[in-house]
């Protein structure tokens, strides 16, 4: 017979993860949630494991939508990526997604990992062998040869090259595509200012992902690969920067296209997390982000230019997903919470907005809103408890103190039990 738990707590995220509920309980049966209830008509608790939480704060386990399991997060994380073997990206990847569950991350998308580290590792998770998040896998990105991260990555040039990738990253198990539509900054041999692929290189990709029924993601950085991907209807950009083919300028911000990213509902996952901690990084007096890429170094682009186009793409009704970059430099794998940070310290959100799009908003653009992100009967039992309140200060939302995936306890009040 499953296991009947009962969590109590003084403030417990509402169902549409935008108030709280204060003195309330969740009752979970097995894996899934049965009630959400106020804790003075739940009645009879025995036969039930009670958890006494107190004054904390209660919400659906995080949902991120951008990892790479087996980098490093560290300064070096692109030579470490380029040199280490499978066994050895292997081990980091299993450490890495224990750190990221038990920091309260139920459910992680991974966008680019070698096939052998990750589906294994998958695997390794799902039969119970090792704690890790709920994982949505690309596994290798598609690229083209020599284009970004083409160290991890499938090589494909033509379209029937294409489409043979697309169809062996599904035959692997993949849930997602994920192609480099653009070079990128981890790879010296690429160039973030110009395309990777043509519009009908994209459409043949789209094609065959909609074939088998697989959303497809686009790593994008220069303002002719958004233009490229949004033509070509990918499901979601990463990124979404726009940068001028000509590396003597900054951006070419282009609004045209925007409105037809956001009536074509395409989300972007804009990644600025990542860019928080690096910073914060660099202000203790540690290395930093790595130098620019060469193609940009010529014209660097303040942040705040980013910051400015990804408020005008929002404003103009483009939704954004949470989106870490896990495992690039500083992007450690238990800090998704850095995410709703950046939101808020950045572009100027509301706490609660933040902690929508780092749960219930994320789940939606993964399609799992009937499965995970929200504290509802009969939704999954993924929880992440922080102490505090993060709708007062959101830094208060960062590694988790106690943590359910499927009911099960991985981790209470700060006692791993995994």
């Amino acid at each position: 017979m499953s296991e009947r738990v009962i969590i109590k707590a003084s403030r417990i995220a509402n169902e549409n993860t935008s108030g709280w509920l204060n003195d309330h309980a969740i009752v979970i049966e097995g894996d899934k949630i049965e009630s959400v209830t106020p804790i003075a008509s739940l009645g009879s608790t025995d036969n039930a494991k009670v958890l006494n939480l107190g004054d904390v704060s209660v919400l659906p386990g995080l949902v991120d939508a951008h990892c790479h399991m087996h980098c490093s997060a560290t300064h070096d994380a692109q030579a470490l990526a380029l040199t280490e073997n499978d066994q050895q990206l292997t081990i980091r990847a299993t450490n890495n997604m224990r750190k990221a569950v038990l920091a309260g991350t139920t459910t992680i998308r991974d966008l680019g990992s070698r096939n052998q580290v990750a589906f294994a590792v998958r695997q390794m998770i799902e039969d119970g062998h090792t704690p890790g998040p709920r994982l949505l896998l690309a596994g290798t990105p598609i690229t083209i040869t020599a284009g970004h991260c083409w160290f991890f990555g499938t090589e494909a040039d033509s379209i029937d090259q294409i489409r043979t990738a697309v169809r062996t990253q599904v035959k692997l198990g993949a849930n997602v595509i994920k192609m480099m539509a653009t070079g990128g900054m981890f790879t010296p041999t690429a160039n973030p200012r110009r395309p990777q692929y043509t519009v009908e290189q994209l459409k043949a990709a789209v094609d065959e992902a909609n074939r088998m029924n697989v959303p497809i993601v686009t790593h994008t950085l220069s303002a002719q690969g958004v233009r490229n991907v949004v033509e070509a209807g990918v499901d979601q950009l990463i990124h979404s920067r726009w940068y001028d083919v000509d590396p003597t300028k900054g951006l070419d911000y282009d609004a045209d296209t925007v409105k037809k990213m956001a009536d074509q509902g395409q989300w972007v996952d804009p990644t600025i997390g990542h860019y928080l901690l690096g910073q914060e990084a660099k202000s203790r007096g540690e290395n930093g982000p790595m130098d620019p890429h060469w193609a940009v170094s010529f014209k660097v682009v303040p942040h705040e230019s980013h910051v400015e186009t990804l408020m005008k793409m929002h404003d103009a009704g483009v939704r954004f997903t949470t989106g870490l970059d896990m495992g690039m430099a500083y992007g450690t794998h238990d800090r998704s919470a850095a995410n709703a940070w950046a939101f808020v310290d950045y572009l100027e959100w509301d706490n609660w907005k933040a902690v929508h799009a780092s749960t219930a908003g994320t789940a939606e653009a993964l399609q799992l809103s009937d499965q995970v992100g929200t504290l509802k009967a009969g939704l999954q039992a993924d929880i992440a408890v922080f102490d505090g309140d993060p709708a007062q200060n959101i830094r208060e939302m960062d590694r988790a103190s106690t943590v359910l995936q499927g009911g099960k306890i991985l981790k209470l009040q700060d006692e791993v039990l995994v």
